[in-house]
Protein backbone atom coordinates (compact mmCIF):
# COMPACT_ATOMS: atom_id res chain seq x y z
CA UNK A 1 0.00 0.00 0.00
CA UNK A 2 1.35 3.29 -0.75
CA UNK A 3 0.16 6.23 0.76
CA UNK A 4 1.80 10.13 0.37
CA UNK A 5 1.55 12.31 3.69
CA UNK A 6 2.96 15.54 5.15
CA UNK A 7 5.19 15.14 7.83
CA UNK A 8 4.30 16.76 11.29
CA UNK A 9 6.85 17.89 13.91
CA UNK A 10 5.46 14.87 16.52
CA UNK A 11 6.30 12.39 13.12
CA UNK A 12 9.92 11.53 15.17
CA UNK A 13 9.76 8.10 13.80
CA UNK A 14 9.23 9.36 10.37
CA UNK A 15 11.91 11.56 11.14
CA UNK A 16 14.00 9.58 12.32
CA UNK A 17 13.84 7.59 9.01
CA UNK A 18 14.21 10.50 6.65
CA UNK A 19 17.75 11.18 7.68
CA UNK A 20 18.86 7.79 7.62
CA UNK A 21 17.59 8.11 3.91
CA UNK A 22 19.53 11.24 3.74
CA UNK A 23 22.69 9.84 4.82
CA UNK A 24 22.00 6.95 2.82
CA UNK A 25 21.20 9.09 -0.84
CA UNK A 26 23.73 12.09 -0.13
CA UNK A 27 26.15 11.28 1.97
CA UNK A 28 27.14 12.37 5.99
CA UNK A 29 28.19 15.93 4.60
CA UNK A 30 25.53 16.28 1.70
CA UNK A 31 21.94 15.21 2.93
CA UNK A 32 19.96 17.56 5.66
CA UNK A 33 20.80 16.43 9.71
CA UNK A 34 18.09 16.18 11.93
CA UNK A 35 18.03 19.82 12.95
CA UNK A 36 17.15 20.95 8.92
CA UNK A 37 14.43 18.23 8.47
CA UNK A 38 13.07 19.82 11.96
CA UNK A 39 13.19 22.70 10.30
CA UNK A 40 11.50 21.66 6.88
CA UNK A 41 8.50 20.21 8.96
CA UNK A 42 8.26 23.49 10.81
CA UNK A 43 9.13 26.08 8.74
CA UNK A 44 8.86 24.58 5.17
CA UNK A 45 6.97 21.79 4.12
CA UNK A 46 8.37 18.08 3.86
CA UNK A 47 6.45 15.30 2.17
CA UNK A 48 7.06 12.00 1.91
CA UNK A 49 6.02 8.35 0.09
CA UNK A 50 5.34 5.86 2.07
CA UNK A 51 5.35 1.87 0.87
CA UNK A 52 3.59 -0.01 3.23
CA UNK A 53 4.41 2.46 6.11
CA UNK A 54 8.05 2.26 4.80
CA UNK A 55 9.51 6.00 3.54
CA UNK A 56 10.62 5.40 0.05
CA UNK A 57 10.78 9.08 -0.93
CA UNK A 58 11.08 12.24 0.31
CA UNK A 59 10.48 16.23 -0.68
CA UNK A 60 11.85 18.67 1.11
CA UNK A 61 10.05 22.19 0.53
CA UNK A 62 11.24 25.76 1.46
CA UNK A 63 9.30 29.25 0.65
CA UNK A 64 10.60 31.82 -1.31
CA UNK A 65 11.25 35.01 0.71
CA UNK A 66 9.76 36.42 -2.51
CA UNK A 67 6.82 35.82 -4.52
CA UNK A 68 4.95 32.74 -4.38
CA UNK A 69 7.91 30.47 -5.30
CA UNK A 70 9.36 27.45 -3.31
CA UNK A 71 12.76 25.67 -3.48
CA UNK A 72 12.68 22.07 -3.72
CA UNK A 73 15.82 21.79 -1.15
CA UNK A 74 16.53 18.02 -0.85
CA UNK A 75 14.49 15.11 -2.89
CA UNK A 76 15.41 11.43 -2.62
CA UNK A 77 14.27 7.67 -3.00
CA UNK A 78 15.51 5.18 -1.12
CA UNK A 79 18.53 2.84 -3.48
CA UNK A 80 16.12 -0.24 -3.74
CA UNK A 81 13.35 1.73 -4.94
CA UNK A 82 14.55 4.46 -7.24
CA UNK A 83 13.49 3.88 -11.40
CA UNK A 84 10.02 2.63 -9.81
CA UNK A 85 8.10 5.82 -10.51
CA UNK A 86 7.90 6.89 -7.02
CA UNK A 87 9.77 9.83 -6.74
CA UNK A 88 7.80 11.13 -10.16
CA UNK A 89 4.12 10.18 -7.80
CA UNK A 90 5.15 12.05 -4.89
CA UNK A 91 6.38 14.91 -6.70
CA UNK A 92 3.21 15.34 -9.27
CA UNK A 93 1.18 14.90 -5.47
CA UNK A 94 3.48 17.56 -3.90
CA UNK A 95 1.95 19.97 -6.86
CA UNK A 96 -1.08 19.62 -6.43
CA UNK A 97 -0.57 20.62 -2.32
CA UNK A 98 1.58 23.36 -3.01
CA UNK A 99 -0.68 25.10 -5.62
CA UNK A 100 -3.28 24.29 -3.48
CA UNK A 101 -0.89 26.65 -0.82
CA UNK A 102 -1.25 29.70 -3.67
CA UNK A 103 2.51 28.56 -4.49
CA UNK A 104 3.31 29.64 -8.38
CA UNK A 105 6.58 28.27 -9.10
CA UNK A 106 9.36 25.24 -7.67
CA UNK A 107 13.05 26.05 -8.18
CA UNK A 108 15.52 23.51 -7.74
CA UNK A 109 19.18 22.47 -8.05
CA UNK A 110 20.78 19.45 -9.83
CA UNK A 111 23.75 17.83 -10.85
CA UNK A 112 24.59 18.16 -14.34
CA UNK A 113 25.71 14.95 -14.54
CA UNK A 114 22.81 13.60 -13.21
CA UNK A 115 20.53 12.19 -15.99
CA UNK A 116 18.31 10.28 -14.59
CA UNK A 117 17.29 12.97 -12.42
CA UNK A 118 17.36 15.71 -15.21
CA UNK A 119 15.59 13.23 -17.11
CA UNK A 120 12.43 12.62 -14.44
CA UNK A 121 12.42 16.71 -13.89
CA UNK A 122 11.95 17.20 -17.59
CA UNK A 123 8.89 14.82 -17.95
CA UNK A 124 7.37 17.03 -14.99
CA UNK A 125 7.50 20.13 -16.85
CA UNK A 126 10.71 21.40 -15.11
CA UNK A 127 12.91 23.03 -17.80
CA UNK A 128 16.77 24.08 -16.73
CA UNK A 129 16.91 28.02 -16.20
CA UNK A 130 20.99 28.08 -16.37
CA UNK A 131 23.95 26.27 -15.22
CA UNK A 132 25.33 27.47 -11.86
CA UNK A 133 29.44 26.99 -11.95
CA UNK A 134 30.90 26.34 -8.71
CA UNK A 135 27.54 26.79 -6.99
CA UNK A 136 28.71 24.46 -3.74
CA UNK A 137 32.16 24.57 -3.98
CA UNK A 138 35.12 24.61 -6.61
CA UNK A 139 34.28 22.01 -9.62
CA UNK A 140 30.71 21.48 -7.86
CA UNK A 141 28.31 23.07 -10.57
CA UNK A 142 24.33 22.92 -10.79
CA UNK A 143 21.59 23.55 -12.98
CA UNK A 144 18.81 25.57 -11.69
CA UNK A 145 15.55 24.19 -12.98
CA UNK A 146 12.25 25.41 -12.65
CA UNK A 147 8.70 25.01 -13.28
CA UNK A 148 5.46 26.88 -12.88
CA UNK A 149 2.21 25.12 -11.00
Amino acid sequence: MIKIIEVKAEDIDLIKEIHINEIESFGELGGADMWMIKSFVRYGKLFILLKENRVISVAQFQKIFFGEKVFLYGFSTVVSERRKGYGKKLLEKCHEKLKEYGIQEVLLTVDPKNSGAIELYEKLGYSIVELQKNEYGEGIDRYLMKKEI
